[in-house]
């Protein structure tokens, strides 16, 4: 029998008893897996900035869906963030957050505002009390508050705005109304202003988010927005994030500034960023590349990297075993994008040195991502290891890998999407087969 017949390129489920199972699969695909038998790396500090960084294991922003009405953390918003502290991880990166009611993706997100700013500052403090309760005060982990605009996928009724057309995401409805650029111009202001805010409530460092489609990601893709600024040639492309990236480091003393950015979005051109400008399905890396060494040298002090638009192809960001509802099957196995998002953020990494890159996606792997990510940090690949839906599903991982050495394969996400589907849904979101109780019911 082939090894094609053994591995195919076709979508299949984790079903992986060892890592050589694991890793032949992969060669079989014909990938060189990054694989360490030791997870130590894992366990160094790590350094952003001039701040060290107790570990290299990062939570990613995972909306939980769960603010109040006015954008402020809720009762599950504290109980999940101090359960990522007490869980012991270094980097801990908090969900999207809007900057006003119009950018919300849904109606409990949540929304940083003057009226607000108290709820954060008292969620920073949680979390880090939390954190040197479990490991004592000099565990103090690197916080990170993700600011956004939803632009599209805004939830509130009459008022999402698209960047540009674009036939992939566009679909039948009537079209919505484009973004003009006064509105864009006002709306830089604004995210300045949070920047403000989110340094006042103790967060180490803002993202300005630039992926999965959100406002500022759509506009790195505008190739066809006419006579704008923010359209068309590269550099009006990348406008939006740069100026709020510039005016923030100039206008916000102490405020460190990080990118959660697709390396790309997997859309072909001229309807994506980071493709190539055949119209075919591939990749090209020259405007990642070029943006993020921008971002370097304007001081940019982190990047995360990942790909793709979750609600046309959410494989693409977060491989996985069962799609969401109503989603099909990708077409793809998943150790294929397993592989590209370890390639894209290589790519990125050695594009923006020494700045440091998290990378994403691992969650597929299950017990074997630590060894995976260590063989990213000892290749250089990356910086940190990124988990979003692990951290639903296995908040103490950090602590297991510090305590025990390895994971334990029944705490581990199995990828079945629930809490994609509850995030669509619009319900509070978590692991609906770890913390049952919580998120398996409704």
């Amino acid at each position: 029998m082939t090894s094609d017949r053994l591995f195919p390129r076709v979508h299949r489920p984790f079903r992986f008893r060892t890592a050589e199972g694991l890793l032949r699969a992969a060669g079989a695909l014909g990938m060189d897996l990054p694989f360490d038998g030791q997870v130590d790396r894992l366990l160094q500090p790590g350094r952003i900035a001039s701040r060290d960084v107790p570990n290299r294991i990062a939570v990613q922003p995972m909306e939980g869906v769960d603010g109040n009405h006015d954008g402020s953390p809720g009762d599950l918003t504290f109980r999940r963030y101090r359960r990522y502290a007490e869980g012991g991880s270094g980097l801990i990166w908090f969900e999207a957050t809007s900057v006003v009611p119009d950018g919300r993706p849904n109606p409990h997100a949540l929304m940083l505002t003057r009226d607000t700013l108290g709820s954060f500052r008292a969620l920073v403090d949680v979390t880090r009390v939390a954190a040197k309760q479990a490991f004592g005060s000099a565990h103090c982990p690197f916080l990170v508050l993700q600011l956004t605009h939803a632009g599209r996928f805004s939830a509130a009724p009459g008022l999402p705005r698209r960047a540009c057309a674009n036939p992939y995401l566009d679909g039948a409805e009537p079209a919505l109304p484009l973004w003009q650029d006064a509105e864009l111009d006002a709306l830089e202001e604004v995210f300045v202003d949070r920047v403000r805010l989110a340094v006042e409530a103790g967060f180490d460092a803002v993202d300005i988010k630039a992926c999965h489609g959100y406002l500022a990601s759509e506009l790195l893709g505008a190739h066809t927005r006419a006579a704008s600024r923010y359209g068309g040639a590269f550099e009006n492309r990348r406008r939006f994030l740069m100026d709020i990236v510039t005016r923030a480091r100039e206008s916000v003393p102490g405020a460190l500034i990080a990118v959660r950015l697709n390396g790309s979005d997997c859309v072909p051109y001229p309807h994506g960023f980071g493709m190539a400008a055949d119209g075919s399905e591939s990749l090209d890396l020259a405007e990642p590349c070029a943006l993020v060494r921008e971002l370097a040298a304007g001081g940019c002090c982190l990047i995360n990297v990942t790909a793709g638009v979750p609600r046309l192809a959410s494989h693409v960001g977060r491989p996985f075993d069962r799609p969401a509802a109503g989603s099909p099957v990708p077409p793809e196995h998943p150790l294929v994008g397993e592989a590209r998002l370890i390639a894209l953020a290589a790519a990125i990494q050695e594009a923006c040195a020494p700045v440091p890159v998290v990378g994403t996606g691992y969650s597929w792997l299950r017990q074997f991502w630590p060894n995976v990510g260590a063989g990213v940090l000892r290749q250089g690949m990356a910086a940190f290891i990124g988990l979003g839906r692990t951290a639903f599903a296995y908040p103490d991982a950090a602590r297991d890998l510090m305590t025990r050495g390895a994971l334990d394969p029944k705490k581990c996400c199995c990828t079945c999407s629930r809490c994609v589907e509850r995030m669509r849904r619009q319900v509070c979101t978590g692991c609906a087969v770890h913390d049952r109780a919580l998120y398996g019911t409704t």
